[in-house]
C-alpha cells in the first residue's frame, strides 16, 4: 500500500532522526545534551512541515536554531558536522523568496567553517555541507508534496463550485440567445399582425412567428449541449512544484555521486589493483539507469524492458561485493526508491527493507550496531526520498486529471440541472404560444373576431415566457403553487378546456416542487390531448400533498415516456415523492404524492 504524503513526510523526518542520533552515538563523546537536541529538533520539524499546522512555523524555527546549535556551545568536543539538514529545510519552508536560498546557503557555509575550525577531515568537511544540503533539500521536496495535497483538497468544493457557476452562465447565454430572442420576435411578430388589417398579412406574419416559436420550443425540450469545452481553474503553482522537484531529484543524485567520489579520493586504502576501480567504472552506469527509470516516470511511460534495466543496476551495485568491495552499498538506497516505484508494494517495500538490511550487516560487520543502525537509515531515508519526490512529479499531471474531472462532474450535473428546469419552467410558455397561433391561422377565415383574440392570448403568453425566462435565471427563485393553479387555470380556458379546480393551500418545502410538477404537467395536456375537460386537485393527507391533474382527449400512449414524466419522476424522488400515470381510454391522469414536509435527497455527486 502506498504511503500517503503526510506518513512519508512523517516516516522521513523520523527515519532521519534516528538517522542522526546513531550518528552522534557514534561518537564517544556524545551526551544527553545533544541526543535530546537532536530529537528536539526533529520534533520542531514535524508542526513546521506537515500541511495545516504552520501558524507558529515563524515562531518555532528560531527555537529549532537554538536547539540545533546548542551542542556546539554546550558539548563542542561531541559536535558532529553536517546535522542541519532539518534547520535547512525549514528555512526553505519558513521564509519565503531568494532570501531562503541566501538563508540555506549561509547554514552550508557555517556547517564547512565549523567543521574546519574543529579540524575535522576534508571528507568530513565535504560531509558537513553536502548533508544538510542534500537531506534539507529531500526534506523540502517531501513537505511541498504534502502541503500540495492538502491544498488540492481544500480546493475541491472551491473548484466545484466555480465550474457550476462558468457553466450556469454558458448556459444562460445559450438560453438567452436561445428563448428570449425567438420568443422576443414571436412577440414583435404577434403585434405587428394585430396592427395590420389585410388578412393574409396576418397569416404570414402569424405563421412566421408560429415556425420561430415551434423551433424555439423543439430546442429548448432537449438538454441543452453537453460537448462544449469546459474552462478548468488554473493552478499556476503546479508547473512551479513540478519545476522545483526535478532539480532538487538531479541535485540530490549529483551530490551522492560527488560524495561516492570523494570517498574514494580521501581513502587511504584506496588500491589501484583492487575493486575499487572496478566500482568507479560501475558509478556512472549505477547513476546512468538510475536517471533513466526516473526520467520514464517523469514522462507517465514504462520503459522496454524494466526488468532487465532494474537487474542491471542491481548488478551495478552488488556486484563489486564479490570481491569484498562495499562502496556500492552507498547509493543502494536510490536503487530502493526505483523500486518503490515500480513494483507492488506489496513486493517493493520487501525488497526495499531487504535492500536497507544488506547495508545495515556491511555496518554492523564494519563498526557494530551504531553504524549498522545508521547505514540502514540513511538507506531508507534515500529510499524514501526519491519515492516521494518522484512521484510528487507524477502526482502534479495526476491532480490537473483528477481536477479536470471533477470540474467535468460539476459541470455536467449543472447541465443537467439547467436543462431540466428549462424544459420543465418554459416549455408550457412556448407551447401556449405555439397553440394561440395554430388556433389564430385556422379562426382568420372562418372567425376573424376570435382571431384577433387568440392572436392578443399569443401575445401574452410569448411576455409569459419572456418572464418565465427572468424567473429562471434568477438565484432565488421559488415558484408559487396558488400562482401556477391560476395560470394553469387561464391557459387550458383559453386552449377551449372546460376547467374544474379543487385546490387546498400548500405552503413549505413542497410548493415549490408541485409548482414545476403541475406545470409540467398542463404543458403534457396541452400538447398532447384535444381537452374538452381538465380537472386540477390538490389535497393534504396524513402528511403528504397529493396533487391530480386528469383530462379528457389524450393521444395515444407512446412506448417510451417522455422527457417531461423521466424529469417530474426525478425531482419527485429526490424528495421522498412518487409520481403515477394512468390512462383509460382518452382519459389521462397524473398524480403526484410527496412528503409535505420532505429531506432533500438529491445527490451531490
Amino acid at each position: 500500500m502506498a504511503l500517503s504524503p503526510a506518513r512519508l513526510l512523517a516516516a522521513f523526518i523520523c527515519v532521519v532522526c534516528v538517522l542522526r542520533v546513531s550518528f552522534y552515538l557514534g561518537g564517544a563523546s556524545a551526551g544527553p545534551l545533544t541526543v535530546a537536541s537532536v530529537m528536539g529538533v526533529a520534533a520542531l520539524q514535524l508542526p513546521i512541515s506537515l500541511p495545516g499546522r504552520r501558524r507558529l512555523s515563524a515562531a518555532l524555527f528560531p527555537v529549532q536554531v537554538v536547539l540545533n546549535y546548542l551542542p556546539l556551545l554546550a558539548e563542542a568536543g561531541s559536535w558532529r558536522a553536517g546535522g542541519s539538514a532539518f534547520v535547512a529545510a525549514s528555512a526553505l519552508l519558513v521564509v519565503s523568496g531568494p532570501a531562503a536560498w541566501l538563508l540555506l546557503g549561509l547554514i552550508v557555509v557555517v556547517e564547512g567553517a565549523v567543521a574546519s575550525a574543529l579540524d575535522r577531515t576534508p571528507m568530513e568537511i565535504y560531509y558537513a555541507v553536502v548533508a544538510p544540503l542534500n537531506v534539507g533539500l529531500m526534506l523540502y521536496g517531501l513537505s511541498r508534496l504534502a502541503d500540495l495535497l492538502d491544498r488540492v483538497g481544500r480546493e475541491r468544493s472551491e473548484l466545484a463550485a466555480r465550474a457550476e457557476e462558468v457553466e450556469r452562465l454558458r448556459l444562460w447565454r445559450h438560453i438567452q440567445h436561445l428563448v428570449v430572442s425567438s420568443v422576443s420576435a414571436v412577440e414583435r411578430l404577434a403585434r405587428r399582425a394585430r396592427c395590420q388589417g389585410e388578412a393574409e398579412v396576418v397569416r404570414k406574419q402569424v405563421s412566421r412567428a408560429v415556425a420561430i416559436a415551434r423551433k424555439a420550443l423543439d430546442r429548448v425540450r432537449s438538454l441543452p449541449p453537453a460537448d462544449g469545452p469546459i474552462p478548468v481553474p488554473p493552478r499556476d503553482r503546479d508547473g512551479w512544484i513540478v519545476r522545483q522537484a526535478t532539480p532538487i531529484l538531479v541535485v540530490t543524485h549529483v551530490l551522492f555521486i560527488g560524495q561516492s567520489l570523494f570517498n574514494f579520493a580521501a581513502d587511504e586504502t584506496f588500491d589501484s589493483g583492487s575493486g575499487d576501480v572496478g566500482y568507479l567504472v560501475l558509478l556512472p552506469l549505477t547513476f546512468a539507469l538510475q536517471f533513466w527509470h526516473l526520467a520514464a516516470l517523469r514522462a507517465g511511460r514504462r520503459p522496454k524492458g524494466l526488468v532487465w534495466t532494474l537487474v542491471a543496476q542491481g548488478m551495478t551495485i552488488y556486484a563489486p561485493l564479490v570481491d569484498g568491495e562495499t562502496s556500492g552499498l552507498v547509493v543502494s538506497g536510490f536503487f530502493a526508491g526505483v523500486l518503490l516505484l515500480y513494483a507492488r508494494a506489496r513486493v517493493s517495500w520487501p525488497l526495499c527493507t531487504a535492500i536497507c538490511g544488506i547495508s545495515a550487516v556491511e555496518g554492523w560487520f564494519t563498526g557494530g550496531p551504531l553504524l549498522a543502525g545508521y547505514q540502514f537509515c540513511s538507506a531508507l531515508a534515500t529510499a524514501l526520498a526519491v519515492y516521494g519526490l518522484t512521484r510528487l512529479v507524477t502526482l502534479v499531471t495526476e491532480l490537473r486529471r483528477t481536477r479536470a474531472e471533477l470540474v467535468e462532474v460539476a459541470a455536467l450535473r449543472e447541465r443537467l440541472r439547467v436543462g431540466r428546469d428549462v424544459h420543465d419552467l418554459l416549455g408550457r410558455g412556448l407551447t401556449a404560444v405555439v397553440l394561440h397561433g395554430e388556433l389564430t391561422l385556422r379562426l382568420l377565415e372562418t372567425d376573424p373576431g376570435r382571431a384577433m383574440e387568440q392572436l392578443e392570448r399569443m401575445t401574452d403568453a410569448a411576455r409569459a415566457a419572456l418572464a418565465d425566462v427572468d424567473g429562471l435565471s434568477a438565484p432565488d427563485r421559488r415558484l408559487s403553487l396558488a400562482a401556477e393553479v391560476d395560470s394553469a387555470r387561464a391557459v387550458l380556458e383559453s386552449a377551449g378546456a372546460a376547467v374544474r379546480v379543487d385546490a387546498a393551500s400548500v405552503r413549505g418545502p413542497a410548493e415549490p416542487v408541485l409548482a414545476v410538477v403541475l406545470r409540467e404537467a398542463v404543458t403534457n395536456v396541452l400538447r398532447h390531448s384535444t381537452s374538452g375537460e381538465c380537472v386540477v386537485e390538490i389535497a393534504v393527507e396524513d402528511g403528504r400533498v397529493r396533487l391530480l391533474v386528469a383530462n379528457d382527449g389524450a393521444a395515444p400512449a407512446s412506448d417510451e415516456p417522455g422527457t417531461g414524466l423521466r424529469s417530474m419522476r426525478a425531482r419527485l424522488a429526490a424528495i421522498g415523492g412518487e409520481l403515477t400515470t394512468t390512462r383509460t381510454g382518452d382519459r389521462f391522469e397524473l398524480l403526484a404524492c410527496i412528503p409535505v414536509d420532505h429531506e432533500d435527497l438529491t445527490p451531490t455527486r
